[in-house]
């Protein structure tokens, strides 16, 4: 009877004769090919892999990870003849497939409580930004997020802005005295800058500029420039330099002798140094992808890239949606959007034939607000939505997360991981959720 089920098995499902490879060496198995059938599915392929690991000498025990497989590009998601239908592969072919070891899952950390909507933040080095809707800006010690403690993080209180804080961006955090800038609804971004050693912060500059609602921020590579976007429809830039009053320019051997002692008690006020129009809408999202090249999306539908060189537009994408998140990798050189839609869009500005849409990925069950590539990875990003959800995602996998990240009771406003270590999130439900994205954290 064994035997017969055991033929019949075969005549539906076939042998495939498989190679296995990976880029993480210490789980590297030379001539790691295999036959085996054709419906195998992950659990089946990490048993392989376990089986060959031990033969080459190397014994798992019970720390073995767990590895995804990566077929022509893809997650393999259920049994490996699906995929192989799906992508046209013949089954008479020798299928390569790589292995890699699967990323563990976020652990939650913290929940940091806030008067009022948690509309931006961002978790850089050791200390997390976070931008609320009663005006506030508040600094966080990323030492405290680690044990969990999310009152004893909290650092300082800044009352920022007459109107609804609608983004943050940190400028430097690699000395005592820190730089970030927080963006408003009053239609002003603010430099700040803040000794950690003293807990004292000071507005340095007040950039004032656009006529609407100042709904995004992002700092050039170069931390010497940063660009803003807006309800007013404009992308505008501004220097990060101080900039020198008639007297100071007209004796410079005078203004090297003198040393700054403490803060300007008065904000400089700045204006734009490059005012980019024709964005016929919002400009939800702005991001950096060189020190001349920002890219922007937008509620008119459209993603575009603009040359601050030349002053003026390079390219431009049309979507049909509106566009709310941008997020742009130097590892990989691709941009996703997060959108009305509820997809999140992945587009490769180097392809010039075919569509530079390269691959949507559906999960979300309404408004992506917000998306965020990790700084580690080339492949693995983070989403979150109005369904309450954060998600993380590999770009290879575009049919369903890695893991929802669960917790929040209303919907999720920004999401950031510029901290390799942390995943954070901020809700409508006026909480900052920390998740750990490193299990040795």
């Amino acid at each position: 009877m064994a035997k017969n089920l055991k033929k019949l098995n075969e005549s539906l499902h076939p042998n495939v004769l498989v190679k296995f490879f990976t880029k993480q060496e210490q789980y590297a198995v030379p001539g790691a090919s295999v036959s085996i059938p054709s419906n195998t599915d992950t659990v089946g392929l990490n048993k392989v892999i376990k089986t060959f690991l031990k033969k080459s000498g190397t014994d798992p025990g019970k720390d073995f990870p767990l590895f995804d497989f990566v077929v022509k590009g893809q997650i393999l998601v259920g049994p490996l003849v699906k995929q192989l239908a799906e992508d046209d592969i013949s089954l008479e072919k020798v299928i390569e497939i790589e292995y890699v070891k699967q990323q563990p899952p976020p652990t939650p950390k913290d929940s940091l409580q806030h008067d009022d909507w948690v509309s931006t933040l961002q978790c850089t080095d050791n200390w997390l930004l976070t931008g609320c809707y009663d005006n506030t800006v508040h600094l966080w010690d990323a030492d405290g997020l680690r044990a969990g403690k999310g009152e004893k993080a909290h650092t300082l209180t800044i009352p920022a802005h007459k109107a609804p804080v609608k983004a943050v961006a940190w400028v430097h955090t690699d000395s005592p005295t820190k730089t970030f800038i927080s963006a408003s609804i009053d239609q002003t971004a603010v430099v700040w800058v803040w000794q950690s050693d003293t807990n004292a912060v000071e507005c340095v500059s007040e950039c004032r500029g656009h006529s609407q609602s100042v709904e995004s921020i992002a700092v050039a590579p170069s931390c010497k420039r940063f660009a803003t976007g807006s309800w007013d429809n404009m992308l505008k830039i501004w220097s990060l330099s101080k900039q020198p009053s008639s007297e100071e320019a007209d004796d410079d051997s005078e203004k090297e002798k003198k040393k700054i002692k403490g803060l300007a008690k008065k904000p400089e006020k700045k204006t734009p140094i490059m005012t980019l129009s024709g964005h016929t809408e919002s400009v939800g999202s702005v991001v950096w992808m060189s020190n001349e090249d920002v890219i922007t999306g937008s509620w008119d539908h459209s993603l575009r890239i603009w040359d601050l060189e030349i002053g003026g537009l390079r390219s431009q994408y049309n979507s049909n949606c509106a566009i709310f998140s941008v997020t742009f990798s130097p590892l990989n050189g691709t941009i996703l959007t997060g959108c009305a839609d509820k997809f999140i869009r992945m587009y490769d500005p180097r392809v010039s034939d075919g569509s530079i849409v390269q691959q949507k990925y559906i999960s979300h069950t309404k408004w992506v607000p917000s998306v965020k590539w990790s700084s580690l990875s080339e492949h693995l990003f983070v989403s979150g939505g109005y369904d309450n959800l954060v998600k993380l995602w590999d770009s290879r996998r575009p049919k369903a997360p890695v893991y929802d990240l669960t917790g929040h009771t209303d919907k999720v406003l920004a999401v950031d991981w510029s901290n390799p270590k942390f995943i954070v999130s901020g809700s409508a439900d006026c909480t900052a959720k920390v998740y750990s994205s490193d299990k040795n954290v």
